[in-house]
Order: C-alpha cells, then structure tokens, then sequence
C-alpha cells in the first residue's frame, strides 16, 4: 500500500511542476526570451506568483472530486474518514490538503511516520478501492 500512495504522490507531485511551469514559462520565460522583459521587478515577481497560485491551487483542491487526485485515480486510492472508512465530505478532502501548501515538511512527515500531516488534522486516509 505504500509503495502505491508513494506513487500516488509521486505522479500528483509531478502535475503540480507542470501545472507551475507550463505558465511560468509562459508569463516569466517566454517574455524574456523574446526581449519583453518587465522594467518593474514587481511586475516579474507577480507573474512568477500567479504561476505559483496557480500550481497551490491544484495542491489543495487535488482531491475535491470524489474519485480523488489523478495519483490517486490511477493508482486505484480513495480517501476515507480514518476510523469508519466511509467516504469523506469536500471539506475534509480540501483540509488534508492545506499542510502540503507546507511542501517537504509535509513529505518528510510521511516519509518518517507513514502518514500525513493532513490526514492527521482531517482524520483521513488512504486506502486501496
């Protein structure tokens, strides 16, 4: 089961870069490369944010569908209330997710305990469908 939660993050880890620097590229890169650099520093550093929001938004709303995150799609998980197993509501699905706005912190807790911080203050789980 590890192995294929690890997984599971491993491959919405993965979304999270590209959903960051496909428009990265594009609001930061892409001008530069082309001689549109911004005069305003501020201006760069905000185009480098929205790019950042947008990856942060994907962490934490990852798992609002029912089925769960892609990683976790195809790696055949679902979330569950940690003592019932029964499905968990939206928001419990949206809170376990806040912690990773907290990224390696979040991963060493899993790396070291075998479970999230997140699924600690939602008082969820992983398991195999």
């Amino acid at each position: 089961m590890d192995s294929k939660r690890f997984a599971a993050i491993s491959i919405d880890l993965v979304i999270t870069a590209l959903i960051n620097n496909i428009p990265f590229f594009f609001l930061v890169i892409q001008p530069s490369l082309q001689g549109n650099d911004p005069k305003d520093p501020a201006e760069l550093m905000s185009r480098a944010f929205i790019a950042s929001l947008i990856a942060m938004l994907y962490l934490v709303f990852r798992d609002l569908p029912s089925g769960g995150s892609i990683g976790k799609k195809i790696m055949r998980l679902k979330v569950v209330d940690a003592e019932t197993k029964a499905p968990v509501s939206a928001g419990r699905r949206i809170l376990r997710n806040i912690p990773w706005l907290l990224n390696w912190i979040e991963i060493f807790a899993f790396i070291i305990t075998r479970k999230r911080i997140g699924d600690r203050i939602a008082k969820t789980d992983v398991i195999a469908k």
